[in-house]
């Protein structure tokens, strides 16, 4: 479970922030450009970090832990 959400983190930030903004998307999560990438590579996302990382980018809850439906509830970008 965790590496297929964690690979989703990363479709998303790659959509949003593009090939090289995983430091900015980081910086607005308040946490290190080494950390997310961790969670990308399949380490638990503590809830508070997944939420504002939902109010962030729009993602849906339902899309990112089962990879179905809509992927976002709204694209901020």
């Amino acid at each position: 479970m965790n590496i297929e959400l964690g690979h989703r983190v990363r479709e998303i930030r790659l959509e949003l922030y593009g090939l090289h903004g995983g430091p900015m998307l980081a910086s607005e999560l308040g946490i290190s450009f080494y950390k997310l990438m961790k969670y990308e590579q399949g380490q638990t996302i503590p809830a508070h970090t997944i939420l504002l990382f939902m109010e962030k980018t729009g993602a849906r809850s339902s899309w990112l832990f089962t990879g179905e439906g809509e992927k976002y509830e709204h694209r901020p970008r």
